[in-house]
């Protein structure tokens, strides 16, 4: 008895071509199976983690300095975040606000905003810390120097991350 015969079928009863396609679909099955089932994120428990961060908003009107309020959520205007709030404000502190102005004399020096003030919110919040990574609500990446579109309630001002305390 020969192991392949005339037809090109192994022991008379299956065709090489169809073995070949079965073994690469069966490859084919693992390698879905091992991606979908062995992803070492979501396969590990992690628990929240809480981050606080200060954020610095420049030149905003004395008005929208008063709308916010220590307890106040913090969303991003632009951006949905998963679980919705960046934290809670924890602290507020205003800080003369200025601005550059060039003199008839050709001096730049800094002068006051009138009618405007400098706030430095700390606000706290959950999320995840891995490798020097902060990232709030496990969705939401925070990092030192990103400027973007922020709200409370009652108030929407563009703020710059300034530091990260935790």
């Amino acid at each position: 008895m020969k192991i392949i015969d005339r037809n090109g079928r192994l022991f008379g009863k299956i065709s090489i071509i169809d073995l070949v396609v079965v073994a690469v679909v069966i490859v084919m099955a693992f390698a879905l199976y091992v991606k979908t089932n062995h992803n070492e994120i979501t396969s590990t428990s992690t628990s929240n983690t809480p981050i606080t961060y200060q954020m610095l908003v420049r030149g905003v009107r004395t008005y929208v300095a008063d709308a916010v309020q220590v307890g106040d959520h913090v969303y991003d205007q632009d951006r949905n975040s998963g679980g919705g709030s960046l934290g809670e404000i924890t602290d507020i502190e205003i800080l003369p606000s200025g601005k550059l102005a060039e003199f008839k004399d050709g001096t730049i020096d800094t002068v006051p905003v009138e009618d405007g003030v400098d706030m430095l919110l700390t606000i706290q919040g959950e999320g995840l810390i891995t490798e020097g990574r902060y990232v709030l609500n496990r969705v939401y990446d925070l990092g030192v120097n990103s400027s973007r579109n922020f709200c409370t309630m009652y108030a929407q001002f563009t703020g710059t991350i300034y530091s990260i305390l935790s």
